[in-house]
């Protein structure tokens, strides 16, 4: 009499159990389908290196003839040149990535006043022409505005060597002026970009970016090619 209602709670608690487990065997399924394709998501943008090229413009500006006391003081050096780029990066995840880059900045030249209190000197003015190259450390961040669109960030340090040449001038004891000078110095760069992806491995990229180093900061407006692989 007892055993018909005993065996169905005895079916219905070990039918139930069964159930149960499934259910939860497919939330961890899921959870963990959720987690792989987040993390295979994050792989597809990140662990590439890349490497690019930049044609560019750069303007010089700064303290002048490096404080030399035969010239008019508060004078700064202003001029511009062409210049060229190459860099080469890892993108450690979609929107950050740490990059080398050698910028060739071209020359620039200005001229100056002699100080009138020099009276040896017999010319007005002095030529300073300036040389500058450096190589570059940077962290980029970048953020997405589309498939096809993102705007970074760029915030490092510059390593520069400069070749500075003054020129003109001239005294009946000394001659004409022409003195040459090679220099290296280290300071910060930072700047803004953006690129285009012309293709998952191909993108156009432009930048402007400043490199305080020294006396002297060179202000750089670039657009160049990046290839990713």
């Amino acid at each position: 009499r007892w055993a018909a209602p005993q065996g169905k709670k005895y079916n219905q608690k070990y039918e139930e159990y069964p159930m149960k487990k499934h259910t939860q065997l497919l939330c961890l399924g899921a959870v963990f389908a959720l987690v792989m394709s987040a993390q295979h998501a994050l792989a597809a943008d990140a662990g590439k290196f890349y490497i690019g090229a930049d044609a560019a413009t750069t303007e010089f500006s700064g303290d002048g003839p490096a404080k030399s006391p035969v010239f008019v003081d508060g004078q700064q050096f202003k001029d511009s040149d062409s210049s060229y780029g190459i860099h080469a990066g890892f993108q450690f995840t979609d929107w950050f990535a740490i990059e080398l880059g050698y910028t060739d900045f071209g020359s620039a030249t200005d001229r100056f006043k002699i100080s009138p209190d020099i009276a040896f000197i017999v010319s007005p003015n002095t030529i300073q022409t300036v040389e500058a190259k450096g190589a570059s450390l940077a962290g980029v961040f970048s953020y997405g505005l589309g498939d096809d669109f993102s705007v970074f960030g760029t915030l490092g340090f510059t390593a520069m060597d400069y070749k500075k040449t003054l020129s003109g001038g001239f005294s009946p004891v000394t001659g004409s002026l022409l003195e040459k000078d090679s220099l290296s110095d280290q300071g910060l760069l930072y700047g803004v970009g953006a690129k285009y992806f012309l293709s998952q491995s191909l993108n156009l990229r432009a930048d402007v970016r400043r490199n305080d180093v020294g006396d002297f900061s060179l202000d750089t407006a670039s657009i160049g090619l990046e290839y990713s692989f």
